[in-house]
């Protein structure tokens, strides 16, 4: 990454650690070739990066479930039929495509295809 415009760094100095993460997120979306999730429209094929926030296993419908954060919001993931995915932990960045749903007001992806992205340093 080349060196930023002193306008940019002193604009980043002054965002809180939140409003800078998302920042971030957003720009590494918009690298890896993603839309920010808050732009796709419901029901269309996406592609988003962002970071997993959580994992949590439904073990009463054989759900795996995670959170994903873009820096633009927050879409969940689900994968049916499934307990556990041993590479899927929170903190990792993660591009991921599939068709983007509505349940009780969350965007959701079923069954989402998703790659593992290496950690940045």
């Amino acid at each position: 990454m080349g060196k930023r415009p002193l306008g940019e760094r002193l604009r980043r100095f002054f965002l809180s650690h939140e409003e800078l993460e998302a920042t971030e997120l957003l720009e590494q979306s918009a690298d890896a070739g993603a839309q920010p999730l808050a732009s796709c429209a419901q029901r269309s094929r996406v592609t988003l990066r962002g970071t997993v926030t959580s994992v949590t296993s439904d073990a009463d419908h054989g759900w795996l479930e995670a959170d994903v954060s873009d820096g633009s919001g927050t879409v969940r993931l689900v994968w049916m039929g499934r307990d556990h995915l041993d590479c899927m932990l929170p903190g990792l960045s993660v591009l991921v495509r599939g068709r983007l749903a509505e349940e009780g007001g969350r965007c959701v992806i079923y069954n989402p295809d998703f790659e593992i992205l290496p950690q940045s340093s």
